[in-house]
């Protein structure tokens, strides 16, 4: 038997998107996997698991250690109007007040815990950006956040309301109730999230914890150094990284760590065509009868 949110969700036809994928850092499983676009159906060619040990070989070739030295900068003075705006967004004004600081950082150098970022979502991000305007830049690592409408369907036979997103994002922010003319109406309330890029200081390494598929991006651009929020962080949990769907711990923080720029090389990276996952939010109302 379906559940309710089973029930309310419709199956869609399966769309794929290219990507670019840390293959020389993961599992040669995983790797394989990865090549044949996560079908478990599909069996790995020999010529496949010969690519993958080739890209497993040339990580392992690697000296031993990350350069990350002046990664960190503080931000120039033609950023200190848009700094201000930023202090009074809620989104970014939580971040700040937890410790948070805007600096200019070396995208390139900066490590990578996620093991794959889509190619065309990383374009769309920054298409409309102008790189000889630091304060452009700023706008698209560290946005403001701006109302956005979210569309919604009602499933009448559920009796519930389905939102659906591609963008991670999208999260059930709390709880309320009114009043109406037909009685109290009780609810959650619904957003997409701000994201912006933000860097991790853990045990001296800087770790890219959010805004992957914009780092990406402004690096296939050619912008290494963009504005970016920075935190001290000094346990692995402050990294507040999804405990599913990353490369495993002891990749980033070993002795050859993946860094944001091998993204686009080949020798230890490779475009490889994946499912797409969407963000579903079901808020179903139920009527039940119980034994008293």
């Amino acid at each position: 038997m379906l559940s309710i949110g089973q029930a309310a969700v419709q199956p869609t036809a399966q769309v794929e998107r290219p990507a670019r994928a840390l293959l020389g850092w993961m599992p040669t499983n995983d790797a394989l996997l990865m090549l044949n676009g996560r079908r478990q159906d599909v069996t790995p060619t020999e010529e496949q698991k010969q690519f993958a040990a080739r890209l497993q070989a040339a990580v392992a070739r690697r000296p031993s250690g990350v350069d990350q030295s002046g990664l960190e900068q503080p931000p120039p003075g033609e950023l200190s109007t848009y700094i201000a705006e930023l202090e009074k967004d809620p989104a970014a004004a939580g971040l700040i007040g937890s410790g948070a600081r805007v600096a200019l950082v070396d995208l390139a150098r900066v490590l990578a815990a996620q093991p794959l970022v889509h190619v065309d979502h990383a374009e769309d991000r920054v298409s409309r950006i102008d790189a000889a305007d630091l304060v452009s830049v700023a706008k698209i690592s560290l946005p403001i956040t701006r109302p956005v409408q979210l569309p919604a369907t009602f499933d009448q036979a559920q009796k519930a309301w389905v939102l659906t997103s591609a963008n991670p994002n999208l999260r059930l922010t709390g709880v309320g109730q009114s009043p109406t003319p037909g009685g109290p109406l009780f609810g959650f309330t619904v957003a997409l999230l701000t994201s912006f890029v933000r860097v991790a200081r853990y045990q001296t390494r800087y770790i890219l914890v959010d805004g992957y598929h914009r780092a990406h991006g402004f690096l296939r651009l050619g912008i290494g150094v963009v504005p970016a929020f920075v935190t001290e962080v000094s346990s692995f949990e402050a990294l507040g990284l999804p405990t599913v769907g990353m490369l495993p711990q002891d990749t980033y923080l070993g002795d050859r760590p993946p860094v944001l720029a091998d993204y686009l090389s080949n020798e230890v990276a490779a475009e490889v065509t994946v499912p797409v996952t969407q963000k579903t939010i079901v808020i179903a109302g139920l009527e039940l009868q119980t034994a008293g």
